[in-house]
């Protein structure tokens, strides 16, 4: 009885060390996690950032159909790289599944386009966009007033 309870006792270890091992990320990047995704662009969302930028996020339709939440990084660093995405662009995306406000969705630190790689994040998935600052406050590189509509 004694060895069947520690057996027991070893398989759910095992279960549970499995488990948390696959989930996200609780609100960093956890380079052990990161894989890759190719696919097609379904949708393109701009997200209001609570500093006053807009990150742009993507639904990506994978080769085997499974649809992917991308969250990429702000719209004007995007755009600064001279990157833009659009629906049906072909893409193929590194990055790992964090879960942060409620959500689960890959960061990427890289995205191809076209031949072209752009990197978002550093290897161990700090951001390479500039923070923002009282002087520059949508962390865009060049200081000046936020625009409030």
């Amino acid at each position: 009885m004694v060895k069947r309870l520690a057996l027991s006792s070893f398989v759910l270890s095992c279960f549970a060390t499995l488990a948390s091992a696959q989930a996200p990320a609780a609100g960093r990047y956890d380079a052990a996690g990161e894989a890759t995704y190719g696919g097609v662009v379904a949708t393109v969302v701009s997200a209001a950032c609570s500093d006053g930028s807009v990150g742009v996020h993507l639904d990506l339709k994978t080769e085997s159909g499974k649809m992917v939440k991308v969250h990429l990084g702000p719209a004007m660093f995007i755009g600064m790289n001279n990157f833009s995405f659009f629906a049906d662009d072909q893409v193929v995306v590194k990055g790992a599944y964090v879960s942060h406000d409620g959500e689960v969705a890959v960061w990427a630190r890289q995205v191809t386009k076209d031949g072209k790689t752009l990197d978002l994040r550093t290897p161990d998935g700090t951001p390479r966009w500039p923070a923002a600052t009282a002087d520059d406050p949508d962390g865009c590189g060049v200081p000046h007033v936020p625009i409030r509509y």
